[in-house]
């Protein structure tokens, strides 16, 4: 009986085809040779999973560059290794290929995430640089790059088109005493609070920037001077009448200085518009504060109106009044005695005196050298050496300072800082020859800051020196002519202290040759009477 056609051929029946023995072999996988595929598989998964986790950690701009080149190198090996396992061990994929093209897909498209993701975080990081380069992180208000740039384009439309804009420039006063009795935290909430309640009191088209620490910038476009000062008033007015309660329950109350100055008249670009609104906040300031002052008026030849809002009408009229007597008599002296007074109030602070000392100092430094208005003009403006008899005449000037103070019974805290800041600490300054600590601490600030600001000025009869050689002159002098802990306090604050630095740049701006240095930082004994400051 035949069976099959094997036996029609006369093949032993008992025997085994060698169909059949391929059929039976291609039915039964290695597991070797499965586990070398599956480990293959493993690894290009791991290697592509660590690619997900670490490039959005590690930073995705670093590893950008090399994800397409290793996604072809993953691909190519897991392709190399698939064709190898066909070739050497075929029947492991016998009629089973499309295992492997799915398998290469999967990886195609594990890859291809990857890839998605890490731009996704490129992205979300490059988005995050311009929010930080635009946005101030604590406040959310402009950052200091916008301002520049917005004022620097404020100036440009304005040339063009023949229009006005106005500046503000707003500081806390005496904020540090906020961060100093209830902490940064705290600080950093109300900078936050009262940021909102500036752009509150803006229009659309109106900009508020953080200038820096407690200080911010507006810029009002089409807006004259009557509009500006409406706008500082209403925000005066707002925060005077705020409160910040703290978690604890405290209330803190604050109130704000604010300094104006209008394009094109006060200023004509950038720099120039920032240099005098901060002129006019230094003045504000200067006056006790919570106050709103144009820098116009500070060059007004009137006393009267020249502080927008003064709510102090007692002291604070005083000084008013003073301070532009000096402005007529001699404008130098006025912008001088004005970054003076800054310059102190910053000393004072560092140093930790109290708020009331500090104010004291401020309004000192500002009228130091009120008695100037009884030195003749040709001795103040003389381009030549003075003689022995002019230079006792200006000897004289902080006693006749103290004398014009007698008149205001508001300023009789202050006198001895006028009549005392041109003692020495070695005891050989004047009037009174005073050293050491018999000086009023108060007149030994104005004293180093009064120096630092005349070495670094231009006048009539030398050329003014750079920061690094009114550094030198005052370490030289320190001990002798000046108190040396308050020329260590004073070197502190220049170099530590934003707001100063846009009132003083700091950089050199002067050729050093220009002229020899001073023998004395401000005052000279009469044995070199041809020698001033």
């Amino acid at each position: 009986m035949i069976r099959s056609p094997r036996d029609a051929l006369g093949g032993d029946p008992d025997t085994p085809s060698k169909g059949c023995a391929l059929e039976e072999r291609s039915a039964t996988i290695d597991p070797f040779a499965l586990l070398r595929v599956v480990l293959a598989v493993a690894a290009t998964g791991l290697a592509a999973g660590a690619f997900v986790v670490i490039a959005p950690i590690s930073g995705a701009r670093r590893f950008d560059h090399i994800v397409r080149p290793m996604a072809g190198v993953f691909l190519l090996a897991l392709f190399v290794g698939l064709s190898a396992v066909l070739a050497f061990d075929p029947p492991v994929f016998a009629g089973r290929f499309p295992i492997a093209l799915v398998i290469l897909l999967a990886a195609a498209a594990i890859l291809f995430w990857v890839s998605l993701s890490i731009r996704k975080s490129r992205s979300s990081d490059a988005a995050q640089l311009v929010d930080a380069a635009t946005v101030d992180a604590l406040t959310r208000v402009a950052s200091h790059r916008v301002l520049q740039d917005r004022l620097a384009h404020e100036c440009e439309r304005a040339y063009r088109f023949g229009d006005t804009f106005m500046l503000l420039m707003l500081d806390l006063d005496d904020f540090h005493q906020v961060n100093n009795r209830h902490g940064h935290r705290v600080g950093d909430r109300i900078l936050l609070d009262l940021a909102r309640r500036f752009r509150a009191q803006l229009r659309e088209i109106d900009l508020v920037a953080r200038f820096g620490g407690d200080q911010f910038a507006m810029i009002l476009p089409h807006t004259f001077e009557k509009g500006g000062v409406e706008v500082a008033e209403r925000i005066r007015l707002s925060i005077a009448g705020w409160a910040f309660t703290t978690p604890q329950g405290a209330e803190i109350r604050l109130t704000v200085s604010l300094g104006l100055c209008s394009y094109p008249t006060d200023g004509a670009s950038a720099p120039d518009l920032v240099e005098v609104a901060q002129k006019a906040l230094g003045f504000a300031k200067a006056l006790g504060g919570n106050q709103v002052q144009l820098y116009r008026d500070l060059h007004s030849r009137e006393a009267p109106g020249n502080v927008v809002s003064m709510p102090h009408t007692g002291r604070g009229a005083v000084v008013r009044s003073l301070a532009a007597a000096v402005d007529v008599r001699d404008g130098y002296t006025h912008e001088h005695s004005l970054l003076v007074s800054e310059l102190s109030a910053a000393i004072a602070r560092r140093i930790g005196l109290a708020t009331a000392e500090i104010g004291r100092v401020k309004v000192g430094a500002l009228l130091h050298d009120v008695g100037k208005i009884g030195v003749p003009d040709s001795i103040l403006t003389k381009e030549s050496g003075l003689s022995t008899e002019e230079w006792e005449c200006v000897r004289r000037h902080p006693v006749l300072g103290k004398q014009i103070m007698e008149q205001a019974p508001e300023l009789v805290d202050v006198m001895p800082l006028v009549l005392h800041h041109q003692e020495r600490y070695d005891g050989t300054g004047y009037p009174s020859q005073l050293s050491g600590e018999t000086i009023p601490l108060g007149a030994r600030i104005i004293a180093a800051a009064d120096a630092y600001h005349a070495i670094r000025s231009d006048r009539p009869y030398r050329s003014g020196r750079t920061h690094r050689e009114a550094i030198r002159e005052l370490r030289r002098c320190s001990g002798s002519q000046f108190d040396p802990h308050v020329v260590a306090t004073l070197l502190t604050v220049l170099e530590k202290d934003d707001k100063l630095r846009a009132l003083l740049p700091l950089d050199p701006d002067r050729s050093t040759s220009s002229s020899p240095a001073p023998s004395s930082a401000l005052a000279f004994p009469a044995s070199v009477p041809n020698l001033r400051v």
